[in-house]
């Protein structure tokens, strides 16, 4: 897979591509869809499958404090976008000259003098270009221009709720973490890599790997019992408290998660975990005592354990 982060130093990235457009953010049920019917054409026709998106969001560099929350940093969506084979990530730096493009603009210097594109999947709600005055009616509207094929994907809803990033941020920020799951394919998750603390929880016998959250991330603060990736897939289960803490690098307060795994005591230091959230236990809150923390700590690994043996057995159940 190539990962392109700088289009003006590169001439003909493709000689023939099938492309797809748009921030994936959490990849989710809508984005595997768009997908699957990329990789399908690609392989079926014999070209190129490749993704464009764009760093920073667009949402985030044209109106910073009103962005919305990110479901996937960077590094954690290429990742994703990866098992799906793509032969090319073009990563566009969004900025004010791009932010000034005009749709046809786009279409002829990125999609076919770049990409040479001969097919563009996209979702139906898909929005491109200056003041986003890019549509699929206007893709559509050049398909004999510029010889390709537009494939509009439709929204795909789960029990009546749509399928979008946006729903899902709603459900995480409002603590509905199984319905946020739904819409994703799978429980929401954080990569981080792992970060010197204060030691409390070692020395009350519940030691923790710690991360530092990216600061627009739209989990609550609480306790939740997750399951957590450390390396070659292999994944533990822990319980793990998301919080204000304050650094012990810099000193300064952040939102930091730390995650207890159970029957493991392995060195993570400097390694890049995934911890992925199934339930939320508890919403956080400060203890007048050590006693009361490690007594409420044994209460929440209790619970965490009988929530993942009933999903085993009712796992098994239905086998």
């Amino acid at each position: 897979m190539k990962l392109i982060r700088n289009i003006n130093n590169t001439n003909i990235i493709n000689p023939s591509s099938i492309v797809s457009i748009g921030n994936f953010d959490g990849m989710h049920l809508g984005h595997q869809k768009i997908f699957s019917e990329l990789c399908t054409i690609g392989k079926t026709n014999n070209i190129s499958k490749t993704i464009i998106i764009f760093e920073p969001q667009p949402l985030e560099f044209l109106n910073k404090k009103k962005a919305p929350k990110r479901l996937m940093q960077f590094q954690q969506k290429i990742k994703y976008i990866q098992k799906w084979k793509i032969d090319t990530i073009l990563c566009i730096k969004f900025n004010k000259y791009f932010s000034s493009l005009s749709p046809e603009i786009f279409i002829e210097k990125i999609l076919i003098k770049k990409l040479n594109t001969k097919y563009i999947i996209i979702g139906e709600d898909f929005k491109f270009g200056s003041k986003r005055h890019g549509n699929i009616s206007l893709l559509k509207k050049l398909e004999e221009k510029y010889q390709f094929k537009v494939i509009e994907i439709p929204s795909i809803y789960k029990k009546n709720n749509k399928v979008s990033s946006t729903n899902i941020r709603k459900y995480l920020i409002a603590d509905k973490i199984e319905l946020a799951r739904s819409l994703l394919g799978r429980p929401f998750s954080i990569l981080g890599r792992v970060i010197h603390g204060n030691k409390i929880g070692r020395k009350i016998g519940y030691p923790t790997a710690n991360i530092l959250l990216y600061p627009n991330n739209p989990i609550q603060n609480g306790v939740y019992a997750v399951k957590v990736s450390c390396f070659q897939n292999i994944k533990f289960i822990g319980v793990c408290n998301i919080g204000i803490k304050k650094n012990y690098i810099t000193q300064k307060k952040q939102k930091i998660l730390e995650v207890h795994l159970f029957d493991t005591n392995i060195n993570l230091y400097e390694k890049k975990i995934e911890i992925f959230l199934y339930k939320k236990i508890r919403n956080e809150f400060n203890f007048s005592s050590i006693k009361f923390l490690k007594n409420q700590i044994s209460k929440d690994v209790q619970f965490t354990q009988k929530y993942f043996k009933k999903i085993k057995e009712n796992k098994k159940k239905y086998e």
